[in-house]
């Protein structure tokens, strides 16, 4: 399912009238999901104009504060004043009375149609081990400018502990990080990059597999849909909890939620912190922790922390 955020944005904020202004939680609101009001900004902030118009100046904080825009707060003030909003001391005159929200939207809202799409993938999330498991794993990072995103796939043999192969991709993206639903953010760029991939491999991604609210991290979310093996690594723990922390390198204890193990802490480097190792389908928490453990040299296994170094080398090269 892919999913135009920007478009979605824009179908919403065209609904506010001349003369009124809505709130960056609103429009969040009638995406489907409070948690996306940061995103709708960055939205307000980096669109196209000729591509996706929308009355971005109209859009403020929740305490109608100016908040941000494209061109600059005169330039926002400016666009309000003929369309008889006013602005004082840094907030919108009669803010209560001129506060729109009664948006006109379809049944399920876009985020709401993904977390369904996220639940029914969930279900099909497999924790046992394909067999006969690669030896070869495909790290995969993205860097971003804006909507475009810059992708960086590392071939990485597993059993001789090297890098084979770098692939590279690049795309527009119209999904902004939205907490929890990152698969629907990266999984454009990385289906281009695993197209690339005649070998059989277990995908590895700088996010979460199992460990997560609702069971479908990044690793999982592209796991189920692709049918392949797949394990995420995460720097902080999403969800969940360890009764202690390992503290020696190699060592890993469970991550818990409702009494479910959902994924290890695991410490990869004496010196750093542990990282956040859990399945996202076709591969077990054990195998998870077993590959992680075997392709770490620091606190990042080898194949991530190289795709990571790769994708911002690749945005930076193309700015």
């Amino acid at each position: 399912m892919d999913i135009d955020l920007y478009k979605e944005c824009g179908r919403i904020a065209n609904q506010v009238p001349e003369g009124m202004v809505t709130t960056y939680g609103a429009i969040a609101r009638a995406l489907g999901d409070i948690r996306a009001r940061r995103a709708v900004g960055v939205i307000m902030n980096t669109y196209d104009g000729k591509r996706t118009p929308m009355p971005c100046h109209r859009v403020v904080y929740h305490d109608g504060s100016l908040g941000g825009f494209a061109y600059g707060l005169d330039a926002k003030v400016k666009r309000l004043k003929p369309e008889g909003v006013s602005v004082k001391d840094g907030r919108i005159a009669g803010f209560e009375k001129i506060n729109f929200s009664d948006f006109k939207t379809p049944s399920p809202k876009p985020l709401e149609k993904a977390r369904e799409e996220q639940l029914r993938l969930a279900g099909k999330v497999s924790t046992s081990d394909v067999r006969p498991l690669p030896n070869l794993t495909l790290g995969l990072d993205v860097s971003y400018s804006g909507i475009r995103a810059y992708g960086v796939g590392i071939l990485f043999d597993i059993g001789n502990n090297e890098p084979v192969k770098t692939i590279r991709t690049k795309a527009e993206v119209r999904f902004p990080y939205v907490p929890t639903y990152l698969g629907f953010r990266e999984m454009p760029i990385f289906r281009k990059i695993i197209a690339k991939v005649e070998e059989p491999v277990v995908l590895m991604l700088d996010g979460n597999g199992t460990i997560h609210p609702f069971g479908l991290g990044i690793a999982s979310h592209i796991g189920v849909e692709l049918g392949m093996p797949s394990l995420g690594v995460a720097k902080s723990l999403l969800c969940g909890e360890t009764e202690s922390e390992p503290t020696r390198k190699g060592a890993a204890e469970p991550v818990r939620l409702d009494g479910k193990t959902i994924g290890h802490a695991l410490r990869t480097s004496e010196r750093a912190k542990p990282v956040y190792v859990s399945a996202g389908h076709r591969i077990s928490q054990d195998s998870a922790v077993t590959i992680v453990g075997k392709v770490s040299r620091l606190k990042v296994p080898e194949p991530v922390r190289l795709a990571h170094i790769e994708a911002t080398k690749f945005r930076k090269e193309s700015a």
